[in-house]
Parts: C-alpha cells; sequence; structure tokens
C-alpha cells in the first residue's frame, strides 16, 4: 500500500511539473479569455437591461455568445492537450530507460496503474480549470441574474419567448436549462473534462501497445474522436455531446454510456497486458 501510494504521489508530482501540462493550460486560458472578448463585443452599446445573466453569458454558450472559437478549442485542441499533459509518460520512459528503475523500486503493476491515474487526472484538470475559469469570468461582465426580458438564447430572443422555441420541448436538460443554467454549465464542463481524461488514458495505455512514434500514441485518440465526430451518424456522434448548444443529443444512450464504455475498454486494456505475461517495459 506504502508503496503504491508512494509512487502515484511520484507520477502526479511528475505530471504537474511537465511542461506539457503548464503549456496546455496556458492555451485553455488564452482560448478562454478571446472568447470572454468575444461575447462581450456582442452587447457592445446594448441597454443593461438587455444583458443576459453569467449563466447564459458564458462563454460556452457559443452559439448565443457569438464564440466559436471555442467550439474550435473542444473539437480540435482539446482532445490533443488533454492527451500531451502525461499520456506519453510511459512512452517515454520506456524510449529514456526509466521504466524498469522505476518498476524494480515499485513493482509493474502498481507504476503503471499510477501512471495511468496521473494521466486520466491531468487531463482532466488541463480541461475543466480553464472551462471553470470561463464561467468564473462571466460575472466580470455579465449579472448573477438577468431580467426576462434580457437575451436568452440568440441575439433578439428573450426569456419571456422561451416557451415558443420548438426545440424546448425535445431538450434532455429541459428543467436545468430552463431553472438551473448554471449547474447545467457546470454539468457540461465536468463532462467535457470527463473526456478530457479519458483521451489522456486512451494515449497512456496506447502506449504500451505502441512504441513506434510519440506523435501516434498522442495523436491517434484525439484523431478517432475527430474523425468519428464527421463520420458517425448522428446517433452514434460523441462529438456533439461536448458542445453546450448541442444539449439535444440525437440519443441520450450515448450521451450517458459512451464515457462509461470507453473507460471500461481502457482498463481492460491496462489490465490485458498482466495476464498474457507481456513484457511492457522492452
Amino acid at each position: 500500500m506504502g508503496a503504491g501510494s508512494g509512487v502515484l504521489r511520484f507520477q502526479l508530482r511528475r505530471m504537474m511539473a511537465a511542461k506539457a501540462w503548464r503549456y496546455a493550460m496556458v492555451v485553455g486560458f488564452v482560448v478562454m479569455s478571446i472568447c470572454f472578448v468575444q461575447a462581450c463585443l456582442v452587447f457592445w452599446g446594448h441597454d443593461v437591461g438587455e444583458v443576459p445573466a453569467a449563466d447564459v453569458g458564458w462563454v460556452g454558450n457559443y452559439e448565443s455568445m457569438q464564440t466559436p472559437l471555442f467550439c474550435f478549442y473542444l473539437y480540435f485542441l482539446m482532445p490533443f492537450l488533454a492527451a500531451s499533459v502525461y499520456g506519453d509518460s510511459f512512452f517515454i520512459d520506456v524510449r529514456r530507460r526509466y521504466a524498469a528503475y522505476i518498476a524494480t523500486r515499485s513493482s509493474l503493476r502498481p507504476y503503471l496503474f499510477s501512471g495511468a491515474l496521473a494521466a486520466f487526472v491531468g487531463g482532466f484538470l488541463v480541461v475543466v480549470v480553464p472551462l471553470l475559469a470561463s464561467q468564473l469570468l462571466a460575472f466580470a461582465a455579465f449579472p448573477a441574474t438577468a431580467g426576462q426580458d434580457a437575451y436568452q438564447l440568440l441575439l433578439n430572443s428573450s426569456a419571456a419567448e422561451a416557451n415558443a422555441v420548438g426545440w424546448y420541448s425535445r431538450t434532455l436538460f429541459l428543467g436545468p436549462f430552463l431553472n438551473a443554467r448554471y449547474l447545467l454549465n457546470l454539468a457540461f464542463i465536468l463532462y467535457d473534462a470527463l473526456w478530457g481524461a479519458l483521451l489522456a488514458l486512451a494515449s497512456f495505455v496506447l502506449s504500451l501497445y505502441v512504441r513506434t512514434s510519440r506523435l501516434l500514441v498522442v495523436g491517434v485518440p484525439a484523431l478517432v474522436l475527430i474523425v468519428s465526430s464527421y463520420l458517425l451518424p448522428p446517433d452514434l456522434n460523441v462529438g456533439q455531446c461536448l458542445i453546450f448548444s448541442l444539449v439535444v443529443p440525437r440519443n441520450p444512450v450515448v450521451f450517458f454510456a459512451a464515457p462509461l464504455v470507453m473507460l471500461l475498454l481502457l482498463l481492460v486494456a491496462l489490465w490485458l497486458p498482466f495476464p498474457r505475461r507481456r513484457d511492457v517495459l522492452l
């Protein structure tokens, strides 16, 4: 137990000290700051009574706030940033011949599982921290609550017209969308961060089997998510679940089951080398 917790602390310290962690955080904060400026410019010159609350003014509500960079970040930048934080750590350890020494001190199983957990935590944090900051930043320009005449969905569409919007009746999260938008924002932030964590874990697990290229280890999980967003039918499209504005998934089962299924598959792939007695350190 002591050796396992010790190697986990070691892995977490390495993850936090890595340059990839800092660079990914900086990119996330820069993107969120630019999106915040874009959201503020949307309401330049408008009456204060028209300004929405910070839950609607959040940059993640990219259609209303006209912040397409947020969508670009989640679709194209976030997958690579999350996977690069610590997902390639085992690949690098093997290349530099560190892996055998670390495994000797802690044993192989705690070493691999602690590395996988550190990658998962790193991928989660590098997404959740900038997104939470973007919601907090919204309070700098928007009030905590707003009247019914404030913009709620699209420009020139107020809260007084909420029931007139046809797709509300098909919204998966209708209750939180109308009555608890902050809670809904938080749910999407955590959901996106979960996918960041899964992508980082996928890179780590892939490094157990792929030794040809570091770019493949980091890039393949992200590319699979991006390409599948364009090739799969809407009912199976995981990518559309990442975007806050698309609160009407074609298939709610995919929204909830996809991350759980992926986590299960990754855990199986992480465990598989042990019963097969495969030497992953070579």
